[in-house]
């Protein structure tokens, strides 16, 4: 542990000195400079650790860790793919309101649903309980004004 510190200790030198020479230097001295290794080659020798970290994690004490991280990562599948199915329905929902609600110049619904990014940005709103106008009054009193209710079942 000593000797690791006193490693990285000389690595941070070296490269201040390198950082140093190159703010510094004048144009006979660059040339010079650019033929000397660079003091960050010497940080792979940094990756030897990891192989000490590596023989730790396999000890018993982590084994709970290690399938609490491998849980976590396979429910990333089944996350992604419900992120997905939730998109594809959402799009599907902002092309039925833009269709429906974006195509006439009605106030304060023809500005939320004229165009599909608009109209997939107010139905992710609608999806989470913020669905109100800029004025704060729920965007579906004016459709139900406006269209009847047979638009409001859907939301």
């Amino acid at each position: 542990s000593r000797f690791m510190n006193c490693f990285d200790a000389t690595l941070i030198i070296a490269d201040f000195v390198q950082v140093w020479l190159e703010i510094t230097a004048t144009d006979e001295m660059e040339s010079s400079l650019d033929d000397a290794p660079s003091a960050s080659l010497f940080r792979m020798i940094r990756l030897v650790k990891l192989t000490r970290l590596l023989r730790v994690m396999k000890s018993e004490a982590f084994k709970d860790l290690a399938e609490m991280i491998h849980g976590i990562l396979a429910g990333m599948y089944t996350l992604v793919w419900s992120l997905a199915l939730f998109i594809v329905i959402m799009y599907i929902v902002a092309l039925v309101f833009r269709e429906t609600l974006g195509r006439k110049e009605k106030d304060n619904i023809f500005e939320l649903f004229n165009n599909v990014p608009k109209a997939m940005f107010t139905t992710f709103r609608c999806s989470f309980g913020d669905c109100t106008s800029k004025r704060g009054v729920p965007i579906f009193e004016y459709v139900t004004m406006e269209y009847g209710a047979v638009l409001s079942v859907f939301y």
